[in-house]
């Protein structure tokens, strides 16, 4: 075990961690602030990953997009969104056609794929942030709805990453992520499940056990389907992380990829199913 990575990643986390808690229990346009900054670093880092592999992203267009794309989902949420990508999509394709580089095929699709992944997937989390004020609920509940989300995905990939060092034996996707195991993949789904039910009892009184237990569901399952999504782009450009910004966490989108998986289905979840 690296012990000084972890030591580093732990300290991150110690100056980290309470800046991100306090930004999105407070909620409004500071937390907006914060999904933004970490949009623009991860799709930057995306876009590396692309140039890596000889593609040429317009990275202005889509790092601009980005920034319409957070603001449209916080005060419009995803009504007009689709006006947002038709018209990145079309300057797009306005733009690659008076350039003069070979691949132009594989560039726009690598800028357009940089605006989903991981800009438009992780801006759920303001939609979920914001989804007690479209369903007439107290505001601070977003916050915890969040937390719980957030917490259980450090809980499930902490697990999953102790359990699979000490007993791991069987591989879980050796072509994507070789030192994943199977062990890990359960511990993490069982240490999502126990941390809902002690969420349940203590601090989330607005879901029912069996929604915060399909929650866990749903975080033990796709955080680590995310972080093998990641792992998969990865190791196709050839990289162990997507940046050294966070040390002892490789980049921002090392950091987050799992929420941005992860968060579209727990607000999908809660919108049109628990809260229909």
């Amino acid at each position: 075990m690296d012990w000084k990575k972890l030591g580093l990643r732990v300290l991150v986390a110690i100056f980290g961690a309470p800046l991100i808690i306090f930004l999105l229990l407070y909620g409004k346009l500071p937390y907006v602030i914060l999904i933004l900054v970490i949009n623009l670093a991860a799709q930057h880092e995306f876009y590396k990953l692309n140039e890596y592999k000889g593609m040429l992203p317009l990275k202005s267009i889509g790092m601009a997009g980005t920034i319409a794309i957070t603001f449209t989902i916080y005060y419009f949420g995803l009504e007009k969104i689709w006006l947002i990508v038709l018209a990145i999509f079309y300057f797009t394709l306005l733009v690659e056609l008076f350039r003069d580089n070979e691949s132009a095929t594989m560039n726009v699709a690598s800028t357009a794929w940089g605006i989903f992944y991981p800009p438009l997937f992780f801006s759920f989390m303001i939609l979920l942030r914001e989804l007690p004020s479209e369903l007439n609920m107290e505001y601070y509940l977003g916050g915890r709805w969040v937390l719980l989300m957030l917490i259980t995905i450090w809980i499930c990939d902490t697990a999953a990453y102790f359990v699979g060092k000490a007993i791991g034996k069987h591989k879980l996707f050796p072509r994507v992520s070789p030192n994943k195991t199977i062990e890990g993949a359960v511990a993490g789904v069982v240490f999502s499940f126990i941390t809902v039910y002690i969420f349940h009892l203590t601090y989330i009184e607005s879901l029912s056990l069996g929604h915060c237990l399909i929650i866990a569901l749903i975080v033990g399952v796709f955080s680590q389907t995310g972080d093998l999504i990641e792992s998969l782009f990865k190791r196709d450009a050839g990289v162990k992380d997507s940046s050294s910004l966070l040390p002892g966490h490789g980049g921002m989108l090392d950091r987050f990829d799992a929420p941005t998986i992860v968060a579209p289905l727990v607000y999908l979840y809660l919108k049109y199913l628990v809260f229909a």
